[in-house]
């Protein structure tokens, strides 16, 4: 399925995008020359607020400290147009430095006060400071992501609408996707702390690795992180185990080992863990289970046989099979009702995915179905869950 970008073509950003580009570069002013500019901002002269405006743009962040100081006493006019300066000084810091085909990650001057962190502070206040310190936070926000999904999307990262697997689910969702397409810099994505109303991330392959859980993991809203088809170490579990919580995390054909399985342990999960062709036996995961007796954990050995069932009228009927599947060879169709797998009656959906969950990749099960209420027999060979295209 093709995947739907997020990226907003907004007039009002490229608006807002010259409007930075005419503030004069920062220059050295006085605190002096900065208190007498924050003073005019209140002024009863229309001329020397607008002029005292556009002077404190041009001190930079040597204005952040006073402004947010005046906010605390400042009328209506004065909390308004020092938020208002607060945001510029916040969009003119740079979020990306090199050249545009390799660009990196800018790294702010520590030494510099930040308007970004005095817009958060002052945007959990009362009164008119805190409303308007919101909405500079969301326009900020708005902007900020537009430019990290065309910047990550152009190094080969996916932020958009696509099909996403989850344990026996598959459905519609905003998504990242990480993978071997992608050629950035690691540190870019640390810009993903950007991508706000995305709670589904996919890293798969060698893309998982330390400094890309780093930035995932910085998604504001994530709840459900896939990992795919790679392999893990302990550095990179650890990431994971930095997050304040992770509602649902999977590790699908990637290896894990007993003291991976024991870092697992100590991971923030708060609903579930899916476990599929992880080559873990049922007794590591039994285990597992006696430490977390509150999480869903799902285990599969990773066989797939490749179709999709609607349990109607107590029956087990295909939906769909999945292109090059086990099911396809082996001639299964859409509206055949399986009835048996290696021997074990099939009513729903589930004692099919029963008896599958205990197989491998590679193994072979016996499935029977009845076609035109005539039944047949079928093997089938089981292979690997795959994402859609």
């Amino acid at each position: 399925m093709r995947s739907v970008s997020l990226i907003h073509q907004s007039t009002k950003i490229a608006g807002f995008a010259l409007f930075l580009a005419l503030i004069p570069v920062a220059h050295a002013a006085t605190p002096e020359e900065i208190a007498a500019q924050i003073e005019s901002l209140s002024s009863d002269s229309y001329l020397r607020r607008e002029n005292a405006t556009n002077a404190l743009l041009k001190a930079g962040p040597a204005a952040i400290e006073p402004l947010v100081k005046v906010l605390k006493r400042g009328d209506l006019e004065t909390t308004q147009r020092a938020i208002g300066i607060l945001q510029s000084i916040a969009m003119a810091r740079p979020i990306l430095e090199g050249d545009s085909d390799h660009p990196k990650l800018a790294r702010p001057d520590s030494e510099q006060p930040d308007a970004w962190e005095s817009l958060l502070t002052l945007s959990t206040m009362g009164g008119s400071r805190g409303e308007r310190a919101t909405m500079a936070i969301e326009e900020i926000t708005h902007v900020r992501r537009s430019q990290t999904v065309q910047t990550l999307s152009m190094q080969g990262a996916l932020i958009g609408v696509k099909e996403f697997v989850y344990g026996a689910t598959t459905n519609l969702q905003r998504v990242v996707e990480i993978n071997e397409a992608y050629q950035g810099d690691d540190s870019l994505l640390e810009l993903l702390r950007w991508v706000d109303r995305v709670e589904f991330a996919r890293i798969e392959g060698p893309a998982i690795r330390q400094d890309v859980l780093k930035g995932v993991t910085q998604m504001p809203d994530l709840k459900t992180l896939s990992l795919l088809y790679g392999d893990i170490n302990m550095e990179t579990m650890k990431v994971i185990g930095d997050l304040e919580s992770i509602d649902h995390l999977e590790f699908r054909y990637v290896p894990l080992n007993e003291e991976l399985l024991d870092a697992i342990a100590t991971l923030p999960i708060r609903i579930s863990l899916t476990l599929n062709g992880t080559d873990l036996s049922s007794d590591q995961v039994d285990a597992l289970r006696q430490t977390l007796p509150g999480l869903n954990i799902e285990f599969k050995r990773g066989g797939f046989l490749g179709v999709r069932c609607n349990d109607s009228f107590n029956e087990c009927i295909i939906q769909s099979v999945v292109d090059d599947s086990g099911a396809e060879v082996a001639g299964l169709q859409r509206d055949d009702v399986i009835i048996r797998a290696n021997g074990e009656p099939v009513k729903k959906f589930a004692d099919l995915q029963a008896v599958i969950n205990t197989r491998d990749p590679g193994q072979t099960i016996r499935i029977g179905y009845r076609r035109l209420n005539v039944e047949y027999e079928t093997d089938a060979k089981l292979g690997k869950l795959t994402e859609p295209n």
